[in-house]
């Protein structure tokens, strides 16, 4: 079966023989679930240690082939895991293994109603079912021992996603002791996705506590970081482990000193075409429509590398060699349609846009909703560094940037200047997630809860940070020059944001500081 399809791709033998070490290490084991045995490594570990195990998989052919090797030691079950685990009532010591990650919008009518009615098993709102694995985790919960263990390979995402965050909210509630390991290198070669080992046990009379240890890769299992959090529980997101719990009250202690982001005005995400390569047009496209039917745009934040301040005159520039016109067709009467753009149209249905759910749900498909631009466009996914601008010819965007409309006392400029400091770009890694390849991401909620330490900045300092992006200057100096401005803290302090914000670059980016000092100082604002 295809791999996508199942959601499968087999743990690495040698995780396999660290995981079951580690658990029998923490515990007493007489029993134990494997929920997804695929090709049965998992089985192949355990089956040495005289343990009674059951193991479940949905794939006939694959059970048959277990049989053959395991015909004493295990019993084997073909059965969905979410289907058995709603309708047996058995408990187990140890429930050990990789979920299949697979999305709802993957998943059968049949599935889905499984995986829904496990979800209302334990009272917990629908909308945290998005993937099989969440399913896969309450599974184990209701049938595990109260001093039983769940050891999974699970996605980093399920770290940090927002819908996941009521799951980790009640299994803080399910048990003491959640321990977490990390890859400083990938797992599984062939995606992108970083993985993370949850182990989460009930200790006898322990503190509830959430650990975080990073290793180098499943070959190499030696610790090099390992992080602590007892008294800041529950979190919203267990990826923010990094920080042990004086740097996170130390974080949030400096950062209620300064006003949230969204005390500053109206935030709202840009359009949403639903079609953006038919949407925003080029040069060459404008012959089908008068130029009052066109608004400028901005669709790309690589179009704006390296710089603070969008002017008329560079968004001229950039409109030269992309597209940057979004077609604006509200208002507009059928019969006032040039046979070009009607033909444009057609074009548009032959290939199906009109399909497309954003457009198929407006009463005439091409009718992209216009909302505000900004003052100044944070777009919501970054590289090494978050990215704000001003935007001064007002151009639209689409939804890569969040528009700030900023009140009228204060100053566009300054607000753009203040942004780059250490505390708010530490704030933007706590407050948000990243996904594979590193590339990090705010959702408006957490970007309009960043604390910002704004002042009017004079207009010589305004120009010399310009002139650093500009320039490409390391984001190191950026930041440096920021801080000297606007964070008045002692040194210890300053440091250990800094401290703070390289932590989680290390993480995200996968990268050692001697690689990220040399990055900063080649690739500047970027």
């Amino acid at each position: 079966m295809n791999q996508k399809l199942t959601g499968s791709f087999y743990t690495p033998e040698e995780l396999v023989g660290y995981m079951v070490d580690y658990a029998r290490q923490k515990m007493r084991i007489d029993s134990v679930l494997e929920p997804s045995a695929g090709d049965g490594r998992f089985i192949r570990y355990l089956s040495d240690f005289g343990l009674k195990i059951d193991a479940i998989e949905i794939d006939r052919e694959k059970v048959s082939a277990l049989k053959e090797g395991y015909p004493n030691k295990v019993a084997l079950i073909c059965d969905d895991y979410i289907n058995y685990s709603l309708n047996n009532s058995k408990k187990y010591d140890l429930i050990i293994g990789n979920p299949p990650y697979i999305s709802k919008k993957s998943m059968s009518d049949e599935k889905r109603n499984l995986s829904c009615a496990l979800i209302e098993y334990f009272q917990l709102p629908e909308a945290l079912f998005q993937n099989l694995w969440v399913s896969f985790i309450l599974g184990s919960v209701k049938m595990l021992n109260p001093n039983g263990a769940i050891f999974f390979v699970l996605p980093f995402e399920f770290l940090q996603v927002q819908y996941a965050e009521k799951l980790r909210g009640f299994l803080e509630t399910k048990f003491n002791t959640i321990e977490i390991i990390t890859f400083e290198e990938k797992v599984f070669e062939d995606i992108e996705q970083d993985v993370c080992l949850v182990y989460m046990s009930n200790e006898y009379h322990a503190k509830p506590y959430v650990k975080y240890t990073t290793v180098q890769n499943v070959k190499n299992m030696n610790v090099i970081f390992e992080s602590v959090i007892m008294r800041n529980k529950p979190l919203k997101k267990w990826s923010n482990c990094i920080l042990n719990d004086i740097e996170t009250e130390s974080l949030k202690r400096i950062a209620t000193q300064f006003p949230l982001i969204k005390d500053f005005g109206e935030i709202s995400p840009g359009i949403v075409t639903g079609a953006n390569s038919f949407f925003i047009l080029n040069h060459k496209q404008l012959n089908i429509t008068s130029e009052s039917h066109l608004v400028p745009i901005i669709h790309k934040s690589s179009d704006l590398n390296g710089k603070l301040i969008l002017t008329k005159e560079a968004f001229n520039e950039i409109s030269k060699t992309n597209n940057t016109f979004l077609l604006n067709l509200n208002q507009l009467p059928e019969s006032e349609f040039s046979s070009e753009l009607k033909e444009y149209l057609q074009l548009g249905e032959k290939e199906k846009i009109h399909e497309r759910y954003k457009c198929s749900s407006r009463k005439r498909w091409y009718d992209v909703p216009i909302v505000k631009s900004g003052d100044l466009c944070f777009f919501k996914r970054f590289n090494t560094l978050p990215r704000l601008l001003v935007n001064e010819p007002n151009i639209h965007t689409t939804d890569i940037s969040y528009n700030i409309r900023l009140n009228n006392k204060y100053d566009k400029y300054s607000f753009a200047f203040c942004f780059y400091n250490s505390l708010t770009l530490a704030l933007c890694e706590y407050n948000g997630r990243f996904y594979g390849g590193g590339v990090g991401e705010l959702v408006p909620s957490e970007f309009k809860n960043t604390h910002i330490p704004y002042k009017e900045i004079s207009v010589d300092k305004i120009v010399k940070l310009n002139s650093m992006f500009l320039k490409k200057e390391s984001y190191t100096q950026i930041i440096d020059f920021v801080d000297s401005e606007v964070l008045a803290l002692p040194e210890d302090q300053l440091e250990m944001l800094k401290e703070i914000r390289n932590k989680y670059l290390r993480r995200r980016l996968k990268k050692t500081d001697e690689v990220l000092l040399k990055e900063a100082i080649v690739n500047g604002g970027k």
